[in-house]
């Protein structure tokens, strides 16, 4: 399901500041008729990166037409190497998209902040970031077998610095719309590409306002099976409370390579 390197090889060049060009003035895009939710944080654990993987639902709701813009503001440690957002169905009766699906890529845009013409989504108005643009027709065939579609948002990072002892910090960017905090549904760490197994990991809300109350972690190795990791006093992403400005915080620890 992930096959990191691919994506990775086929992906985007790395972000950088786009020149300066004069486009024709576009129509505003038109803005989402129902919440989204956040489905799935992913975080894929290679031996010299870590990709973060969001899984955002967009409901047709009551859209009967017009194209999308989403703003997502970029998370940590550090700016992306590369980012890449897709649009996949979901199967009428399912509820994510086929394991087979690679979605259809969309055009982004880098960004200082989030232009007011354009839907928040991710993270704070004000950090730099991408608009993921989503054209009309994209959507409507996305939407069209069960009335859901999925963005599924890849953020390439560097490895983060930490040891063994310390463990690992990735922090990814939750949202919110129209003033309401967006779902979580279950977070995921992921040992890949020859990395380590994972130890362990952890996750919880972060934010001036957040509840530190641990959050319950998925972890697999090397496509071994999933397990509950963390504390064991732990809490479903989907129970916590969250408030608008939250992020989401996972830490973790890669096992000895001696072991």
């Amino acid at each position: 399901m992930t096959r990191v390197g691919a994506w990775m090889l086929a992906l985007l060049v790395p972000l950088a500041a786009p020149p300066a060009v004069t486009r024709p003035a576009a129509p505003p895009p038109t803005p989402l008729g129902a919440l989204p939710s956040i489905a799935r944080v992913r975080i894929d654990v290679a031996t010299d990166h870590v990709v973060a993987i969001e899984d955002v639902d967009l409901p047709r709701g009551d859209w009967r037409s017009g194209s999308l813009a989403f703003y997502v503001a970029f998370g940590a440690p550090g700016a992306p190497g590369a980012f890449d957002a897709r649009l996949l169905a979901v199967p009428d009766g399912a509820l994510e998209p086929r394991d087979a699906d690679a979605g259809e890529k969309l055009a982004i845009d880098r960004a200082p902040h989030r232009p007011d013409s354009v839907q928040a989504l991710l993270g704070p108005d004000e950090m730099a970031g991408v608009v993921v643009h989503v054209p009309e027709a994209a959507f409507r065939g996305a939407v069209e077998p069960g009335g859901m579609a999925v963005l599924r948002l890849r953020t390439l990072l560097r490895s983060p610095p930490g040891d063994t002892t310390a463990g690992r910090d990735v922090l990814v960017r939750l949202g919110q719309a129209r003033t309401t905090p967006l779902t979580l549904g279950y977070v995921q760490v992921a040992s890949i590409e020859g990395a380590p197994p994972i130890a362990r990991a952890e996750a919880h809300l972060c934010g001036e306002d957040a509840d530190p109350w641990p959050l319950a972690v998925a972890t697999s190795s090397k496509g071994g099976a999933r397990e509950l990791a963390g504390s064991q006093a732990a809490i479903a992403p989907v129970l916590a409370v969250r408030h608008p400005k939250d992020d989401l915080c996972v830490r973790f620890w890669l096992a000895d390579k001696r072991d």
